[in-house]
């Protein structure tokens, strides 16, 4: 099971694992696998054993029913990365100001890793947090989901991590179910979604902004203080407005989740006009209850409250 849950793997690929172990193994009957995926979900749903590598929180209750973020500790899967010798061969502690031109395979090349440094102690560095998130089918049907967060360092040089060791998996969100279609197409449910999902991840990324004195990881069995940073979002469209907590709609006012240019004009926009969604532009509209004027949904942007 912990083969299937890690992988996030379907329930399909893992029953024929399933099958193929129990039909080619040597153990006794009794020792066999669970005769399908579901039947081991239930099986350790049930168990109560603190050493399993994945923790639930109950983050919201609606129409009865709990809903669960299952998750490893950031702490915890940022120190598998560190822990890794291959990645640390690689791993870029503090700008470096290139006279060429930057790369985007470092980036640590980027002014904004340059201005992030600066604004903290010179004997400390930044830890740059990359999340990759995307809700996934895994029947063929496509009536069951699983929404999963990866988690991986800018301060990797990007050929390095694209290999599988340079990625954690950090949990999964919960999916809400409506009652009915009614509620499915509500204002309200809607809103419940996006604040659930922002629940989500402050629940996820609290642990390291708790204060402003940064955080210490073990490199090589020292100490060493960072900053983390989150610096990049790799998501589709529609998840991306979920981030930013746009309008979904295509035909909304402001389609775009970067800038705040009207539909009819972004087929012949100029440069002058363009005004960035930034979260100074942004929390203006939220803290002035005019957040529809901008296609932005009435609540809290969890990224809005973090460096």
């Amino acid at each position: 099971m912990t083969l299937v849950i890690e992988n996030n793997l379907s329930n399909k690929v893992g029953n024929a694992i399933i099958k193929f172990f129990n039909k080619h193994s040597d153990l006794p009957q009794s020792s066999h696998l669970p005769k399908n995926i579901e039947t081991g979900r239930k099986f350790m749903n049930k168990m109560n054993i603190s050493q399993l590598s994945y923790s639930k929180y109950c983050i919201l209750i609606h129409n009865g029913q709990e809903y669960f973020i299952h998750y490893r500790p950031i702490k915890n899967c940022i120190e598998n990365l560190l822990s890794n010798p291959e990645i640390l061969k690689h791993f870029m502690f503090k700008y470096e100001n290139s006279e060429e031109e930057k790369s985007y395979g470092k980036q640590n090349s980027g002014n904004w890793w340059k201005y992030a440094e600066e604004s903290i102690p010179s004997s400390a560095f930044i830890l740059s947090i990359i999340l990759y998130s995307d809700a996934t089918t895994t029947d063929t049907l496509g009536k069951n989901s699983l929404h999963p967060i990866y988690l991986s360092l800018g301060n990797i040089p990007t050929w390095r991590r694209n290999k599988e060791d340079a990625k954690q998996l950090l949990g999964y969100f919960p999916i809400l179910s409506a009652k009915n279609k009614t509620e499915k197409k509500s204002s309200d449910f809607k809103k419940l979604a996006r604040k659930t999902f922002h629940d989500s991840i402050k629940f996820l990324l609290d642990p390291l902004f708790q204060g402003d004195g940064g955080v210490d990881f073990k490199i090589d069995g020292k100490d060493v203080w960072f900053f983390p940073r989150i610096s990049t979002i790799i998501c589709d469209w529609p998840e991306a407005c979920t981030f930013s907590l746009t309008y979904k709609s295509a035909n909304s006012n402001y389609p775009c989740h970067f800038c705040l240019v009207q539909k009819e004009d972004l087929i012949n926009i100029k440069k002058d006009q363009l005004i960035l969604c930034d979260h100074v532009n942004m929390k203006e509209y939220f803290n002035n209850g005019t957040s529809n004027l901008a296609g932005l949904e009435q609540v809290d942007n969890y990224f809005w409250n973090i460096p």
